[in-house]
């Protein structure tokens, strides 16, 4: 039996006046997966992340979380729910601890819940040593954790994040990555809206592409690469002429390169005899080899494809 899907839109409208944010989106988010919205600025990214966590109302269509409805029942679906916003909004002269505790009271958490969860969350995130310290003057990636500390008060089962590493160094970006694999891996559903690709890769177990309001593609980002693109495999040989020879006697198919006189190309597709076979044409003429490069298919291929205007 296929589980109950923690998010469900179906037919979500969003008109501003005369522009149609979001057009007719059905989106199914599985629990426990990492759910990365991808698109480019005005597909309507931000808009379905914010209906999602209740915050707007949609023009038509419904959205539910873990079966609630986003509009008639919008407490229940909330309580399910943390958010990680794109803009820092924390109190620059508050302390991690009372932005914790301070989150807790606004939930309602008795002072002895607060006390413990307060704790529980500075301990997950290594943020006790900076447990009094004030936020002005914490890094970037350590700011970024506490907003996820703060979406996790309520130990909700999904968070959404919009644009979760953005400004932070590479360094701070590995960790802040760590840290969203450790929450997910502990069952927490993550819904996250990003523009950086390479997030997206290291991230997603399912993608969603979305062009102009409507959803284009969903699926695991091997899917989609494979959907846009094949593997690719470049020989470099000692000359051009070596490279006509070997595609005029080619048992598999080599082609010339377009770019490149002394390079032949093949694409390949993913049943492995096919990768077999290229190695044992490829073994037949290493002395005419000076080089071997196999690429895949990217989500920057994704992407154009899929979500270019």
């Amino acid at each position: 039996m296929t589980p109950e899907p923690i998010v469900q839109t179906t037919d979500l409208t969003k008109i501003y006046k005369t522009r149609r944010a979001l057009d007719e989106l059905t989106l199914r988010v599985e629990p426990g997966s990492r759910c990365v919205v991808l698109g480019h600025n005005g597909a309507g990214k931000s808009t379905l992340l914010e209906i999602i966590a209740t915050l707007r109302v949609p023009t038509s269509g419904s959205v539910r979380v873990g079966g609630f409805d986003t509009v008639t029942q919008a407490r229940e679906a909330g309580r399910l729910i943390g958010l990680a916003p794109q803009s820092n909004a924390l109190d620059p002269l508050a302390t991690p601890a009372e932005v914790l505790d301070f989150q807790a009271v606004a939930l309602g958490l008795g002072r002895r819940q607060r006390t413990q969860r307060t704790r529980d969350l500075l301990d997950l995130f290594d943020l006790g040593e900076h447990r009094a310290s004030r936020v002005a003057t914490l890094s970037g990636g350590t700011r970024r954790k506490l907003d996820l500390a703060v979406a996790l008060v309520a130990e909700p089962r999904l968070v959404i994040l919009d644009e979760p590493t953005t400004g932070l160094d590479p360094l701070a970006r590995l960790d802040f990555w760590a840290e969203l694999t450790r929450l997910n891996q502990g069952g927490t559903t993550l819904l996250i809206s990003t523009q950086d690709l390479h997030e997206a890769d290291v991230l997603a177990t399912d993608i969603a592409v979305l062009r102009e309001g409507r959803l284009v593609a969903q699926g695991t980002p091997t899917s989609l690469k494979q959907r846009v693109g094949t593997r690719t495999l470049t020989l470099e040989l000692t000359s051009e002429a070596t490279a006509k020879a070997l595609v005029a006697h080619s048992r598999i198919g080599f082609q010339a390169d377009e770019e490149h006189g002394d390079r032949v190309r093949l694409s390949i597709s993913e049943d492995p005899a096919a990768l077999r076979d290229a190695l044992d044409e490829i073994r037949d003429r290493t002395g005419d080899l000076t080089g071997l490069h196999l690429r895949e298919p990217s989500l920057d291929d994704v992407f154009v494809a899929l979500a270019a205007r």
